[in-house]
């Protein structure tokens, strides 16, 4: 006897039974992007009907860009893949940059574990301790991953507002090769989100390394966000002109949360509808809440997909702040601020 259509619907195997979820990572293996995955993936073994098992694949070039243009053009969308990746590749997209062969409105949004930041400017036995001095160095020379890396953003958007004197960056490293390379004196210092600084150099003072500014959260927060640590000045502060501020509005708009998870769209609705209620239960999960801390010494501040495509939605459409947010993602020179 044929069952009615809801009683097969229901009476058929989990979409994921037997099968393998692939995680793209736009990053290369180690860095904290990828410590937020790995700390996941039980969980959402656990969460998605059918128990799949689960894999990680890290495609780092160009900074996410990659795996975002993989994505959207050669992966098929059967939802056996979903991608994670730092939220540059959106501020790369809502730019225009000539690169990307994504539209944010190619992906449905899944959320992500962290608002992101708030990030440090890390300096390494220069002495600069405060923004003044910060200021009056003359091209400081900053490591990072890659051109167009989260990190490599966050600082150049960084030095343009504080309107840094000619400062250069040294690109080329693995994320775990970045400390060694400020270490060696190959730079003067690096980004880091300040979570991960207080984590992994609880010394860090103590080693010669200083910290004269940081860069708020989209929530509004700096130094008060994690206990404890000396209060700072901030980048925001010193948006001193209305280009400044709306390239600051553009930057916080469209790359909201850190380590955002995505899909195509149009993969099949038993799919998305079991990664939505999949992602949905792993961010209210106390048990992850607390695995998440200790692994990332950040706190589980999850804003869901619903939250991020509303942030992409409100990004600024200017031609004038598109230009330099390109400028400042690229590889040559920091653009004059006024």
């Amino acid at each position: 006897m044929l069952l009615p259509r809801a009683e097969a619907f229901c009476a058929a195997a989990p979409f994921y039974e037997g099968k393998t979820l692939t995680i793209i990572q736009g990053r290369s293996a180690g860095g904290l992007g990828d410590v937020r995955v790995r700390t996941a993936i039980p969980y959402l073994k656990k969460y998605l009907p059918g128990n799949p098992h689960i894999i990680s694949i890290y495609v780092a070039s160009a900074g996410g860009i990659q795996a975002g243009n993989m994505m959207a053009k050669t992966i098929k969308n059967d939802g056996l893949t979903i991608a994670n990746i730092g939220t540059s590749i959106f501020v790369r997209a809502a730019s225009k940059d000539p690169t990307v062969q994504y539209r944010l409105s190619d992906f449905t949004y899944l959320g992500a574990p962290s608002v992101g930041g708030p990030y440090a400017l890390l300096m390494h036995r220069l002495g600069i301790d405060s923004l003044a001095k910060l200021k009056a160095h003359n091209k400081l020379r900053i490591a990072e991953r890659s051109v167009g890396h989260t990190m490599y953003n966050v600082g150049r958007i960084m030095a343009y507002v504080l309107e840094l004197k000619d400062p250069q960056w040294v690109v080329g490293y693995e994320s775990p090769e970045v400390d060694i390379a400020v270490q060696r004196g190959e730079a003067d210092g690096k980004t880091e989100v300040l979570y991960d600084l207080v984590h992994n150099r609880p010394n860090w003072r103590q080693e010669g390394f200083t910290v004269p500014v940081l860069l708020k959260n989209i929530r509004g927060r700096g130094a008060e966000a994690v206990p404890g640590f000396p209060k700072t000045e901030t980048v925001n502060d010193y948006a001193d002109t209305q280009l400044k501020k709306d390239l600051l509005r553009f930057y916080y708009n469209s790359r909201p949360g850190s380590s955002v998870y995505f899909t195509q769209k149009g993969i099949p609705e038993e799919a998305q509808l079991a990664l939505r209620q999949a992602f949905r239960r792993l961010w209210s999960d106390p048990q992850f809440a607390k695995d998440y801390e200790r692994m990332t010494a950040e706190p589980l501040e999850a804003i869901s997909g619903e939250e991020i495509e509303k942030f992409l939605q409100d990004v600024p459409d200017d031609a004038k702040i598109k230009s330099v947010m390109q400028q400042l993602l690229g590889a040559g020179p920091i653009p004059p601020a006024k």
